[in-house]
């Protein structure tokens, strides 16, 4: 008995401690020069998440549990944060000078020369890489989720369209022989097969989407606008970046890079990679198993070579490698057409004995006989060299890509064997030179002036095949 006695004892005394040693700061926060308060000004217990912001006279208050001296830390965008010692109860006034340093400028290269994005009246949208790194968005899939006008269709990587505005390609069947209206361009490089853009970005520093014709500038037919990406590029520094993310469907990414000097102030490297893994979110009935799943893996390999700070050289070359289960597609629904009743689709498949998985989209389930398979290995080099001349810099970008494209597709999405079989295997190589001047011609004027050679060849890689299947029949059949 003496003992719990004693320890409720304890209990109180211990409460009465924590209740003594809660205390309030009060204060206010001024700009120093005129001596006007500052409402919205952050004040935070230094080394704790306990903070408050000032009132529209400027006053704050706020209760912390810790004894005197306590530490705050007052800050206010465009004034240089303030760190004072609070040791007693009396109010404080905290005073707050401005910021030598400007706000943030955002550097764009979407005139083929870099400058602040205020400057320029293109209409233009810039999402840097703490945006991208927060949103996830690692392909122009998830893109498309942030800048608006920007749409991407795609029903496998060959058959993927990227437009602007509603302008760009059609989506479809594509036909390999017509670029897309969409550029899209990698640190100065064209990507000519629209394929690219279902590839994982590679340590991407700043995307830049460019609305309307910007043929004058990127020298490729970019009637709809451009996707310009800019790469985190070697530093002197030695640096390292890593970073892993779940989520459902047992979806892991893994990104990452290393960068620093191999010759101080004259030569540096960067290794980045990333990789995605994802299970299969369709159920195929007839294999048993899940599909749709994600396997991408990318690599990208950087030479920075800086002899002078009038010239810089930039080699790069890299990798990626895609091996999905997919592209499968569930069955939305049928309606009835104008054609006789013996060739609407619910006959067709009735008279074929045939009847659907689910005929509910969101149960995600079919049963293609055909294997799905989307292979694509994208990669290439480039040689980008930049010197300044005059009040100008002459940029000259070399470059070679490939692509290298093997699919198989139940082109039917059903059971039944109608266009059992589609595929185009093909391999696409690609060369470009570019050599342009930019810079300030006078006070007045300034300008861009450039050429750029493009040559491309894409072939069959075997035969491309239009299977059809033992049921095609019934759904060409054109009397009773």
């Amino acid at each position: 008995m003496a003992k719990i006695v004693t320890f409720i004892i304890f209990l109180l005394s211990t409460s009465h401690l924590a209740l003594y040693a809660q205390v309030v700061l009060r204060g206010s926060v001024f700009e120093s020069s005129t001596n006007s308060p500052l409402p919205g000004a952050t004040v935070v217990v230094k080394g704790t998440l306990l903070g408050t912001i000032t009132d529209p006279d400027g006053n704050f208050s706020l209760t912390s549990s810790s004894g005197y001296p306590i530490t705050v830390i007052a800050s206010f965008v465009g004034f240089e944060p303030q760190e004072i010692q609070i040791s007693n109860a009396d109010p404080v006034k905290i005073l707050l000078n401005v910021s030598g340093k400007s706000l943030d400028e955002v550097t764009v290269t979407s005139r083929r020369r870099s400058e602040q994005v205020q400057d320029i009246s293109l209409p233009i949208a810039v999402i840097g890489a703490k945006e991208l790194d927060i949103s996830n968005t690692f392909n122009v899939n998830r893109v498309k989720e942030l800048v608006p006008s920007v749409q991407l269709y795609s029903s496998n990587p060959r058959n993927t369209t990227l437009n602007i505005r509603g302008i760009g390609s059609t989506f479809g069947l594509t036909n390999d022989g017509i670029d897309p209206g969409v550029g899209f361009y990698v640190d100065g490089v064209y990507f000519a097969r629209p394929a690219s853009t279902t590839l994982d970005f590679i340590d991407v520093q700043q995307i830049e989407v460019a609305r309307g014709p910007q043929g004058t500038l990127f020298g490729k037919n970019t009637t709809a606008g451009t996707f310009n990406i800019t790469s985190r590029k070697p530093t002197q520094t030695l640096t390292s970046i890593f970073e892993q993310s779940f989520g459902n469907f047992g979806f892991i990414q893994t990104k990452g890079s290393i960068s620093g000097a191999l010759v101080k102030n004259k030569l540096s490297a960067r290794l980045s990679f990333t990789g995605t893994q994802r299970d299969g979110v369709i159920y195929n009935q007839r294999t048993e198993k899940y599909t749709n799943s994600l396997n991408n893996q990318g690599v990208r390999f950087q030479l920075l070579f800086e002899p002078s700070n009038k010239l810089s050289v930039n080699l790069s070359a890299d990798y990626s490698r895609q091996r999905p289960d997919g592209y499968a597609q569930v069955f939305a629904g049928s309606t009835t057409t104008k054609r006789p009743d013996f060739l609407q689709f619910k006959n067709i498949i009735e008279q074929a004995g045939y009847e659907l998985p689910s005929r509910d989209p969101f149960d995600r389930i079919v049963d293609h006989d055909t294997p799905w398979r989307s292979d694509q290995d994208l990669g290439g080099a480039s040689v980008n060299v930049e010197y300044a001349l005059g009040k100008g810099t002459i940029t000259s970008t070399s470059a070679w890509r490939f692509w290298k494209w093997g699919p198989s597709n139940d082109r039917d999405f059903l059971g039944l064997q109608s266009l059992r079989l589609s595929q185009a295997p093909s391999i696409h190589n690609q060369f470009s030179q570019e050599v342009r001047y930019s810079g300030q011609i006078n006070d007045k004027l300034s300008g861009v002036l450039g050429v750029f050679a493009f040559y491309q060849t894409l072939e069959p890689d075997s035969v491309h095949t239009e299977e059809s299947g033992k049921d095609q029949w019934r759904f060409v059949r054109n009397n009773q």
